[in-house]
């Protein structure tokens, strides 16, 4: 049994399966499991760079594709709720979060304030 986890988005789902951030293939630590995780790597790997190709064992495979999601409606929901502050002080949401973007440790995406955005994680 395998682990392979999705990472695409409503709307873009063709381009990020072609253009992978990464891909991560979870198993388990046996002679069988090790040989289906590279077979799979085989699959990804004529058009995913291995470099982007992360194993692990499948537990943590899982658990990485649930935090991911967690860390992705945790950025939605404070770029919303800085949209409440900034309404009730006159500050700008778009100037805010293109400031806060602008940070390389945060970076830009998923910083448009919206209603049900969280919904489908879609980058802009």
């Amino acid at each position: 049994i395998l682990s392979n986890p999705e990472f695409l988005a409503e709307g873009t789902a063709i381009d990020d399966l072609l253009n992978a951030d990464r891909v991560l293939i979870g198993g388990e630590d046996t002679p069988e499991g090790q040989a289906a995780i590279e077979e799979l790597c085989w699959v990804y790997g004529h058009w995913i760079n291995r470099c982007n190709i992360i194993t692990m064992n499948t537990w943590s495979s899982e658990l990485s594709k649930l935090a991911a999601n967690a860390f992705l409606a945790q950025r939605i929901s404070s770029i919303n709720s800085l949209s409440a502050v900034c309404e009730a002080t006159g500050a700008d949401i778009s100037e805010v979060a293109r400031a806060v973007g602008l940070d390389s440790r945060i970076g830009s995406k998923f910083l448009q304030a919206s209603v049900g955005e969280w919904g489908h994680f879609r980058s802009r």
